[in-house]
């Protein structure tokens, strides 16, 4: 988790003058001085100027983890003059959650999931013979990975047909994603259509990929046609890290809903002699 609030601090510290085209759609000036969070019970929230946090719909903007709280701050933070909400990856994610305005529950997430999964950008290999010898290099890894990962068997297309994906292999994920709650899942979701790859996403979550290499696999065929036609450097290198910040977002909230942290209290070194 460290790894992934390290990756999304720096993308939010970045002052990239580049970056200017979010400020079509600005509509707010920044209107608090500081950030901050408190405890509620269990559960963290944050505050602008000692006001706490409000969704879209007027509930308070609450987390179980405090480490998702310092995170949701410090995106905060980050903003200058202007509120730019379209790179507010985090606030847009919880909020999402609490207000859930699609009326949406975790197994209309977890089929949604299941229905996207055949259409994977990883499954889809291109007719071209250059461009599908580095796709079978680069994302063959991928797939062999989450064969043994999942114990399942899944076949490439051939053809503009989405794979089939039997019967076993579905009830392999329908299990995995339903073990998530539905802040987790709506991440899940997030960054899933970011990468246009259910595997990409999996392999992120567990680890095997960092979203950087996620992103780059996610992007390969269009990386394979700027080598060709060459490109505008700015124009890719804001797309990449735009995409990048979007999965570590998700990641961060993810794993921030999964992992609990529990306090051991040490009983004294003479207390123990004694007992």
């Amino acid at each position: 988790m460290l790894s992934v609030y390290s990756m999304f601090s720096t993308v939010l510290k970045s002052q990239c003058p580049k970056c200017f085209r979010f400020r079509t759609y600005v509509t707010r000036k920044r209107f608090y001085r500081c950030t901050g969070i408190i405890q509620n019970e269990n559960k963290w929230e944050v505050t602008l100027d000692q006001r706490r946090l409000k969704t879209p719909n007027g509930r308070i903007l609450m987390v179980n983890s405090e480490p998702l709280a310092h995170a949701i701050a410090a995106e905060w933070d980050a903003q200058k003059d202007t509120i730019g909400q379209p790179t507010m990856h985090l606030t847009a994610l919880c909020n999402t959650a609490l207000d859930n305005p699609g009326k949406l529950t975790t197994h209309g997430i977890a089929s949604y999931l299941l229905d996207y999964f055949p259409t994977d950008t990883l499954l889809f290999h291109s007719e071209e013979e250059e461009l599908r010898s580095l796709q079978e290099k680069k994302w063959t890894p991928v797939i062999d990975w989450f064969q043994k990962k999942f114990g399942v068997t899944q076949e490439i297309s051939k053809g503009l047909e989405p794979s089939p994906v039997t019967t076993e292999t579905r009830a392999v994920l329908a299990r995995y994603f339903l073990s998530y709650d539905f802040a987790a899942l709506n991440a899940i979701c997030f960054g899933v259509e970011a990468l246009k790859s259910p595997l990409l996403m999996l392999a992120c979550i567990e680890r095997h990929l960092e979203p950087r290499e996620a992103v780059l696999l996610a992007r390969l065929e269009e990386e394979f046609q700027l080598m060709r036609w060459g490109r505008v450097p700015w124009a890719h290198e804001l797309n990449q890290a735009e995409l990048s910040s979007r999965v570590a977002a998700a990641l961060l909230v993810i794993q921030c809903s999964t992992e609990k942290h529990t306090t051991t209290v040490k009983t004294p070194v003479n207390e123990q002699a004694v007992n």
